[in-house]
């Protein structure tokens, strides 16, 4: 490049429409373990699963996430490799887009995957994810009326104001230090940081219900449900590609520096 080249900083699952076009209709494939930093990688293990979804603005993404049914959403459609096989499991509300995005992974991790139904699963899949668990059902996940939207709620300018997160929101897009509004057309949520200040907790209902029934399309009256930082139910973090119930364990700094 002669110098000439500029190096863009990147977050995960923010990934701009001009990057993800250079995969030329595959997915990203994202892999735990670490970073590129000398020792900053863990050995694959011997069972992995693959999160695959489609979001908004069509980028499909293939996220690593922890062995466990927890994890399953019935919107999308997850690659699970263990000793006993290679499974693709469709959840009720997944798009072709996504089992099409499934052959790169299995093409990946290599093997003939046995097709797996949402409540059509066999026992060997359920042994492979270390046994059943609540995950993601939601009727609302399986028929998306409209993309969800995500919007900060702060008053760190010295009054209370309300911004969109633009683009493909993540996990970490949640502040910790501020109330943050997730709008899934039919439910409306309130995400309450740990270190939220008591104007953020107190005005951010008030701007809900302003946010609602303001809403031209006829949405007065939906339901707005207060979540707390840690104790996130299904019915939220399966809005959210590859939820991470360990994130908050974590310092915030050392997640920021973990991006680079």
């Amino acid at each position: 490049m002669k110098g000439s080249s500029v190096q863009v900083r990147v977050t995960q699952g923010q990934e701009p429409p001009h990057l993800m076009s250079l995969f030329q209709g595959k997915p990203m494939i994202i892999h735990s373990g670490g970073t590129s930093r000398k020792g900053g990688q863990s050995k694959s293990g011997t069972t992995r699963l693959f999160h695959i979804r489609q979001s908004s603005s069509s980028a499909t993404r293939a996220v690593e996430v922890e062995v466990s049914a927890s994890n399953l959403n019935t919107n999308d459609v997850f690659v699970l490799k263990s000793q006993s096989g290679l499974f693709v499991w469709k959840g009720v509300g997944a798009s072709a887009e996504e089992m099409d995005a499934a052959k790169h992974v299995v093409g990946f991790l290599m093997g003939n995957p046995t097709q797996v139904s949402e409540g059509k699963e066999p026992g060997d899949f359920w042994s492979a994810l270390g046994g059943k668990k609540t995950y993601q059902t939601s009727k609302s996940l399986q028929n998306v009326v409209k993309p969800p939207r995500l919007f900060g709620c702060s008053n760190k300018t010295g009054r209370l104001i309300v911004e969109e997160v633009p683009g493909d929101f993540t996990q970490s897009d949640l502040a910790t230090d501020d109330v943050m509004l997730l709008d899934t057309w039919d439910q409306i949520f309130l995400w309450v940081g740990d270190d939220a200040n008591a104007e953020e907790r107190n005005g951010a209902p008030k701007i809900a219900k302003e946010y609602v029934d303001s809403d031209p399309s006829g949405r007065r009256g939906l339901p707005i449900t207060t979540v707390r930082q840690g104790a996130e139910p299904p019915t939220f973090t399966g809005w959210f590609q590859a939820w991470d119930p360990k994130m908050w364990e974590t310092d915030p700094f050392d997640r920021i520096r973990a991006r680079f």
